[in-house]
């Protein structure tokens, strides 16, 4: 009976260790997830390919463009949030491609498709030495706009290459948490900061 009993707890003793080594065991999307850079607003973030600068964001409940000789006006259940930033390739040629607004809940908002044929939408060319300024559009849930994060890659779903990841901390909301937008932006108008 006590070789049973022993055998039963070695059993037993391996099933937790398996367990406990499985649950510790980093997944593979962690192990070749994209290799963040951390920044914050007014500062620039270096990654393998590009330099990005945050200058300024802005909130609005409307947006209104041109196309092809017609004003388009977008609405939203949420908030439309616009960033400007700075990108400068850094050695050779580069694209930045992909921009995603991380919620503080950890929800993340790609750059909105609502904008079809809208001037300045992602994808950016940068060339070594000629920076420019560009505006990302998201459209987020108001309660995503306070300790959220701007992710910026130079493609989509970065495996073992660098991202941006900038705080976003100094954005106009509220007392209530709520950002403070405009009811009506019009993007042929505005010129970056």
């Amino acid at each position: 009976m006590s070789a049973r009993l022993g055998s039963l707890l070695l059993i037993l003793a391996s099933a937790l260790a398996l367990y406990g080594m499985q649950r510790s065991t980093p997944r593979y999307m962690d192990l070749t997830g994209p290799i963040v850079e951390r920044g914050v607003m007014g500062e620039a973030v270096d990654t393998r390919l590009f330099q990005a600068t945050v200058e300024r964001v802005q909130f609005a409940r409307q947006l209104a463009y041109r196309r092809l000789g017609a004003e388009q006006v977008r609405d939203t259940g949420g908030v439309w949030a616009i960033v400007w930033l700075r990108l400068a390739a850094a050695d050779t040629s580069a694209t930045m491609a992909e921009a995603a607004w991380l919620g503080p809940d950890g929800l993340a908002y790609r750059h909105t498709d609502r904008l079809s044929l809208a001037r300045g939408v992602p994808p950016y060319a940068l060339d070594p030495g000629l920076p420019r300024s560009v505006r990302l559009v998201f459209e987020i849930r108001p309660d995503q706009a306070r300790g959220a994060a701007l992710l910026l890659s130079s493609r989509y779903g970065p495996r073992l290459d660098s991202q941006a990841r900038i705080a976003l901390d100094d954005v106009p909301v509220d007392a209530d948490g709520r950002p403070q937008a405009i009811a009506r932006y019009d993007l042929d108008q505005e010129s970056p900061p």
